[in-house]
């Protein structure tokens, strides 16, 4: 592949490294995710049995209440040993609280002790940050695979992951005679227009929505005061959503603060699970009383 640019000749790099291709993602890593990204070193995290997983680094995007667990690769080192066992490692240790509050306080301390951070967190009117942090980190990450080609191989791997995925390709192009001092990088960002800083209050939310994980929890409930069982519920919600099964199970137990024998016995009494609901989402009371009563 060869670019053209006023007469001039840019040539596709060939990366020495997964580091060069990483030390060019973090430069550019607003572009790709957003003006006001903010990113952090790669974490290590281990659970207490020992289980340790190490990322790439992790991407903060508050404005579009998004993170990101960032993994770079090359095609040329086999995928499957790398991404597979890494972020199901992570995935391991994410369903631990304490390791969810190891990355809450880490993040709450590292954007204190940074003043460019602290400005930046400071224009979005975020008036408390580890609430803020705390809520974020309660949603599962989406895992950012930015890799220099993509492949079939990769393809079929992003299909086995734990967490939603994204993938992209990132190119650099060098000027003939001259080398990288001289560049071009192609990219797919994956944002699509500025987002707006965050309101001091958030807007009232329209009749038919709310956050996605309490409009999952009702959907289960529907097709369970329907007949549907429970586990056909959860099932087919995943399937509608075109996320894991464990996700939806997750949004349904532990981020409504029980375990599942809890909520089987709950949803069994209609009018105890819609009561159960608005208490823990008192704001979406309409949406509750219009999707389940």
């Amino acid at each position: 592949m060869i670019l053209l640019k006023d007469g001039v000749k840019y040539f596709l790099h060939d990366y020495v490294s997964e580091e060069e291709l990483e030390k060019m993602v973090i430069e550019h890593h607003r572009d790709i995710f957003g003006t006001n990204s903010l990113y952090f070193d790669p974490q290590t995290m281990k659970t207490q049995t020992g289980i340790e997983a190490r990322n790439d680094g992790v991407i903060l995007t508050l404005d579009q209440n998004k993170w990101y667990i960032l993994e770079v690769e090359l095609t040329k080192h086999r995928l499957d040993e790398h991404i597979i066992p890494q972020i199901t490692k992570f995935s391991i240790a994410y369903e631990e609280a304490g390791t969810r509050r190891k990355i809450i306080d880490t993040l709450y301390r590292t954007i204190r002790q940074d003043p460019e951070r602290t400005v930046k967190i400071r224009t979005q009117e975020i008036e408390d940050l580890h609430k803020t942090l705390s809520d974020l980190i309660d949603i599962e990450p989406t895992i950012a695979i930015i890799i220099d080609q993509k492949t079939p191989e990769l393809d079929s791997i992003c299909k086995k992951l734990p967490f939603q995925t994204r993938t992209i390709e990132f190119r650099t192009y060098s000027r003939e005679n001259i080398g990288t001092g001289v560049h071009i990088h192609e990219f797919q960002p994956l944002f699509e227009k500025k987002i707006e800083m965050l309101p001091t209050k958030r807007p009232t939310v329209p009749s038919g929505e709310g956050p996605r994980k309490l409009v999952e929890v009702i959907e289960v409930a529907e097709l369970v005061f329907r007949g549907e069982p429970l586990n056909e519920a959860f099932k087919n919600i995943a399937k509608q959503h075109g996320i894991n099964e464990s996700t939806v199970r997750d949004k349904c137990t532990r981020q409504l603060g029980i375990n599942t024998g809890q909520f089987k016995e709950k949803i069994q009494d209609k009018n105890r699970f819609i009561t159960f609901l608005k208490e823990k989402y008192p704001q979406h009371e309409h949406l509750i009383d219009e999707r389940l009563s």
